[in-house]
């Protein structure tokens, strides 16, 4: 009777271990916070040529397209980094924290993604404290002075699929946080606006880059342990761990008959 006792503790443990194995993978990617955010507009200088080209029967210098000084208008949207560490998981697939961005005109009701991107035009949360995204507006030239727009953000935790390299699929999220709440921003004040229009100095000036289309490359670094290498050593130990225990008892009860 002492031995199928202890069989069947040795047994239960067993089982116990599993399932605590299982509960902590099923478990191991966090559910993100919703995004903090603010919103800001600015104007940039940009520049334009000039171009030249030489006249072939002169040799003289031709200008195609003079000089141009304009401006391009940009809404940043800054969001607060929340701690996350890239992984890679069992399949080898990079997991990563990404920022999904959606807007609408304030008195409209369709909530879309800015002219020609896609929904699955997703951003890259940097390794800093903040991450920085411009939306151009230069694509839009229904807006008119003091146009409103609504934005929102989630935070997605996962990674993208391809069919070959550079073929986008589909985007496997892991986990999500949901939209946060809306924020309305004014664009292309007028000279009669209450808001003043915010203009960085140069030395803040950010300097522009293009949205994300797609994922990054994974950093150089990688992680020092996969999930699969991970649930092998936690399994292992936890194995170990119940074959001693089960040992000992079984040492116990033969010593005791």
């Amino acid at each position: 009777m002492g031995k199928r006792a202890a069989l069947l503790l040795i047994a239960m443990l067993a089982a116990s271990s599993l399932i605590m194995v299982e509960s902590a993978f099923a478990q191991s990617t966090p559910k993100p916070s919703v995004p903090e955010f603010t919103l800001s507009y600015v104007v940039r200088p940009y520049d334009i040529g000039p171009s030249y080209t030489i006249d072939p029967y002169t040799g003289e210098n031709v200008t195609l397209f003079p000089e141009i000084h304009t401006t391009t208008a940009w809404v940043l949207i800054t969001v607060k980094n929340q701690p996350f560490s890239p992984y890679a998981d069992a399949d080898g697939n990079y997991i990563e924290l990404w920022y999904n961005v959606s807007l609408k005109g304030h008195f409209g009701n369709t909530w879309g993604h800015y002219p020609n991107s896609r929904a699955l035009d997703l951003y890259n949360a940097s390794a800093s404290a903040e991450t920085v995204i411009d939306i151009p507006l230069g694509e839009w030239p229904e807006l008119g002075p003091n146009s409103q727009l609504d934005f929102r953000l989630e935070a997605l935790i996962g990674h993208f699929n391809y069919d070959r390299p550079g073929a986008i699929t589909g985007f496997s999220t892991y986990e999500s946080s949901g939209w946060s709440n809306t924020q309305t921003i004014t664009v292309h004040p007028s000279s009669s606006s209450p808001t003043p229009t915010p203009s960085p100095s140069p030395a803040t000036t950010p300097t522009p880059t293009p949205p994300n289309m797609g994922p990054t490359s994974p950093p150089n670094h990688e992680p020092l342990l996969t999930q699969e290498q991970l649930g092998i050593i936690v399994g292992a130990a936890i194995a170990a761990a119940v074959i001693c225990a089960g040992l000992g008892l079984l040492i116990y009860f033969i010593r005791r008959k």
